[in-house]
């Protein structure tokens, strides 16, 4: 039998997703330049020793409840120094913020919630702002006052994946690297009860899983070791290495590095090319969780709440019309404006990415800006204006017809229903639907939809009418129903998209998604309902 929960299993979830030539100058001007770039970085550092007891920088977390899940809000935050507790902050919004001295750590941050495992993040030292967009997530096993799982996690560096030269920090754990293009992680993880379920690590910014945050490395067990790409970074950042056990505790190593690069200073810089449209805003109305092959156990989940992400999309150099005019360059970074004005890096990816997932601090009804510029060693092309995008709310329907448990339904009924939660946007919205009907006869595999032209209905109105004597029905030559039998129908695709050209993005709010039209995951329908069809 062909039933919509067979064909939910035979989905696979649609989760989804040239190293910088440097050109020589001539002899004696690469020594000059190359003395340059050394003194500066030995005046540099040592004028920054000076400062750590005076300047102060900010560690800023964002806490969800998974990757592109909704933030956690009332967690306990408390950072750690010494063994002792320096300050305590609730998260308001997901968000909390310390503001600490440069150079001033190690400092240890636990953050818990009662029905939450724990989250806890050891930095080993703070050389610049340090933004954690972490997780906690509701206990898998236990409840969180059983929980009860000391974990740590070790690691090493190396120059290369033959292990032979291992890095070594210095006196304030600063791992400082000079012309290295690739990095390799040797890490191990270790607890007192539940057992390692995942690691991860990523630099820049802290790992997340499937395309969300890809490229980083990934282990199914408790030790992970792997080649890291350094060619996009240079500066100060930091690596992230974290570990996940069984009950979905995390444990996470925040390690600073300074890369010192030697750039090319006669580069003729790519001007980044954004696709049309570049940004593109995903409501889902699921829970799917990146970190884990299961679903976490969860109360009513068709209510729960969504999967909230911006993707970014723009011409990798090589795709570009610049290729044969520009530099290529070793990587791109990535800005984000909560206003419009203000900018902040946001990240820095590979040259070999031309999109980027954003997971961090996005809320329905409030815009985000993008910009992104090429980046050569510590120097950068222009910025671009990637675009901006205001993420809808989830939608739902109302004023379903025919209901559920309705009898004596007509043989060729009409099928209606209210998409609702987005009247603020009417008059920019497009509504985008679909609908399934199953003869539940035991046994009969057999399904009805309507045959179009199209892959599903679009609508300027958010009231949908389906007559059935309208279209012709798969597997319905006569167009009806037989009489005094049971069926099931659902709208199987149930969206709202705005197509924003003036700002060069498209936001998209899916309430279910039976068969992969628009979302990059299937989402079931939340209710089918039941009906019995007259006698005649």
């Amino acid at each position: 039998m062909v039933s919509r929960i067979k064909r939910l299993e035979n989905s696979d979830e649609l989760i989804g997703e040239c190293e910088f030539v440097e050109r020589m100058t001539k002899a004696g001007m690469y020594k000059f330049f190359l003395s340059v770039i050394i003194l500066l970085s030995l005046l540099l550092s040592s004028c920054i020793i000076t400062k750590p007891d005076t300047e102060s920088v900010e560690i800023a977390l964002y806490v969800s409840e998974y990757n592109s899940g909704p933030a956690v809000d009332g967690a306990t935050v408390e950072l750690l120094r010494d063994g002792h507790v320096v300050d305590t902050k609730q998260t308001i919004d997901g968000k909390a913020r310390f503001n600490v001295k440069l150079y001033s750590g190690p400092y240890l941050v636990k953050i818990s919630k009662s029905g939450h495992a724990k989250t806890t993040i050891k930095i080993l030292n703070i050389h610049s702002p340090l933004v954690l967009n972490t997780t906690l997530r509701r206990t898998k096993l236990l409840s969180s006052e059983q929980n009860q799982n000391e974990m740590d996690l070790s690691f090493d560096i190396y120059t290369s994946k033959n292990k032979i030269s291992k890095l070594l920090s210095d006196d304030s754990s600063i791992y400082n690297i000079l012309g290295l293009s690739y990095i390799y992680i040797s890490a191990k993880s270790t607890t007192s009860n539940f057992p390692v379920s995942f690691m991860y690590a990523k630099l820049g910014t802290p790992p997340g899983a499937e395309y969300l945050t890809s490229p980083r490395l990934f282990a199914e067990s408790n030790i992970l070791e792997g080649e890291l790409d350094l060619r996009p970074f240079s500066g100060k950042l930091y690596l992230f290495i974290d570990a996940y056990d069984v009950n979905d505790n995390r444990y996470e190593v925040v390690v600073p590095l300074t890369v010192t690069k030697f750039t090319n200073l006669k580069i003729n810089p790519y001007v980044v090319e954004a696709n049309q449209p570049a940004v593109y805003a995903y409501n889902l109305n699921t829970t799917i969780k990146y970190y884990s092959t299961q679903d976490s156990s969860m109360p009513n989940q068709s209510k729960s709440p969504t999967n909230l992400y911006v993707k970014l999309s723009w011409k990798r150099w090589s795709e570009s019309s610049q290729r044969n005019k520009t530099d290529e360059p070793d990587g791109y970074v990535i800005y984000k404006s909560y206003d419009g004005k203000e900018y902040q890096k946001l990240t820095v990816v590979s040259s070999r990415q031309n999109t980027y997932y954003d997971t961090s601090d996005i809320r329905p009804g409030s815009r985000v800006w993008y910009s992104i510029s090429s980046k050569y060693g510590g120097m950068e092309g222009p910025k671009v204006f990637l675009g901006s995008v205001e993420p809808l709310p989830m939608v739902e329907i109302t004023d379903v017809s025919p209901l559920d448990g309705a009898t004596d339904v007509s043989l060729s009924p009409t099928f209606s229903w209210k998409i609702s939660g987005v009247e603020k946007y009417e008059g920019k919205i497009k509504y985008l639907y679909d609908m399934w009907i199953y003869d539940l006869t035991v046994n009969s595999g057999v399904f009805h939809y309507p045959l179009i032209d199209i892959p599903y209905f679009t609508s300027d109105s958010s009231i949908v009418t389906i007559n059935m004597s309208s279209y012709v029905w798969k597997d319905l030559p006569d167009g009806k129903l037989q009489p005094g039998k049971p069926y099931e129908w659902a709208p199987e695709l149930i969206a709202v998209m705005w197509d924003d050209n003036e700002n060069n993005s498209l936001s998209l709010s899916v309430n279910c998604d039976y068969n992969f039209r628009i979302s990059p995951v299937v989402i079931a329908p939340e209710k089918y309902y039941l009906f019995v069809t007259s006698d005649e």
